[in-house]
């Protein structure tokens, strides 16, 4: 369970079971498919973790000396050998988005799980939604869906058998729901919006806990933004931004908390525009809070999202906030109000920082409105469980 927005949704609802003490109630098991990651470790004792076995290990994943030595499954590396040949002669059905690719590949290769459930939940789309309809016994099935169908490109006719089998699809925003039932409108019904669980008072606690390695006490300008590096959260915008910035002769320090397959690419854009000591790829954080308490401005340059749990946490925590106007932004902010909404390019989300960094009246209007909604949602715990157990 590595740190993103659908991983924090999970951990935060068994969280929020535990808390409760609804916990033990329920014979709770979770089967991360990549079981390593910074959440894994925050996971409720009350929760059994399940590790995947040998050949499911290998879904997916590069071949590496981890798989062969610790892991080794001969049916895995024969699932990969397929894999990397299907790749190299473009052996696939056309339309398929990557993880349609894995599952098509895969599918006959990964083996049925034995045993048999009350409810299977896949919590995010793609692999695992294909996993728990193809491989796990259950007498309820329920998919999530945590971006907007539209934009991660799933081809329609490959999922619409998994959503015309399974009980119930959850997303977490309207327009996300719109943008599935565009493509699937025969599921309508049963399509529902859980948003995500935030729990105010644990994103206060944890803001307190843990220093920001000198990023609250730098002496100039002071942003943020929390996300993977990939190409959908926009990182690359934000360099653009940082360089029109620094053109002006702002005094800036540019933290991005996350991780992921564009650092290379990220770190040559710094590189050639000399932005390195200002501009920093910070890594994955277990606790990225207390560098949103220590921030002046939160930035969120994403190119798309499903409902943002970075934006409800800013909002926790009371923070100015800079979005692009993604499709399913206004789920989570009303612009003027709870944040600064932004065109998608590098000199509008530029043109937003330098708005609120010299616009004090503006800036303490954004904090006053969200001290008036400072709370979190909690009690969507149980709308969870009657809708999922």
């Amino acid at each position: 369970m590595r740190i993103g927005g659908a991983q924090k949704s999970l951990l935060s609802f068994l969280q929020c079971l535990e808390a409760s003490g609804m916990c033990g109630e329920y014979d709770i098991h979770v089967l991360p498919l990549n079981p390593k990651g910074e959440f894994l470790t925050q996971i409720p004792a009350g929760v059994t973790v399940d590790l995947p076995d040998n050949t499911l290990r290998w879904l997916g994943q590069h071949m590496s000396r981890e798989l062969l030595t610790k892991h080794f499954s001969l049916r895995g590396l024969i699932g990969e050998g397929m894999w990397v040949i299907r790749k190299l002669l473009k052996r696939f059905p056309k339309g398929l988005n990557l993880p349609q690719r894995v599952w098509h590949s895969w599918r006959k290769i990964i083996p049925l799980r034995r045993e048999k459930y009350d409810a299977a939940i896949a919590y995010m789309d793609g692999t695992p939604a294909y996993y728990v309809m193809d491989k796990v016994q259950a007498d309820k099935k329920v998919l999530w869906l945590h971006n907007d169908y539209e934009k991660v490109e799933y081809h329609p006719a490959f999922d619409s058998p998994y959503y015309a089998a399974c009980d119930a699809v959850v997303t977490i925003s309207t327009e996300c729901r719109q943008s599935i039932c565009a493509h699937h409108p025969e599921i309508a019904e049963k399509v529902h919006v859980l948003p995500n669980i935030t729990a105010a008072e644990a994103v206060l606690g944890k803001s307190l806990e843990g220093e920001s390695d000198g990023f609250s006490t730098y002496p100039g300008l002071k942003l943020l933004t929390v996300g993977r590096l990939h190409e959908q959260k926009g990182i690359d915008m934000a360099i653009g931004a940082a360089e029109l910035l620094r053109a002006q002769g702002v005094d800036f320090k540019w933290l991005v908390v996350g991780e992921g397959s564009e650092r290379k690419s990220l770190e040559a854009l710094l590189e050639k525009s000399g932005l390195q000591d200002a501009f920093v790829l910070a890594g994955a954080r277990k606790n990225p809070y207390p560098y949103m308490r220590g921030c002046d401005i939160l930035v969120q340059p994403s190119r798309y999202e499903g409902k943002s749990i970075v934006l409800d946490e800013a909002k926790i925590l009371c923070k100015p906030i800079v979005a692009t106007r993604y499709s399913t932004v206004y789920d989570a902010l009303e612009h003027g109000k709870t944040g600064w909404i932004v065109d998608m390019t590098s000199a509008a989300v530029a043109e937003g920082i330098l708005r609120l960094r010299q616009d004090e009246v503006l800036r303490e209007e954004l904090v006053s409105h969200l001290h008036q909604q400072m709370a979190g949602n909690e009690d969507e715990c149980k709308h969870y469980i009657d809708l999922m157990f």
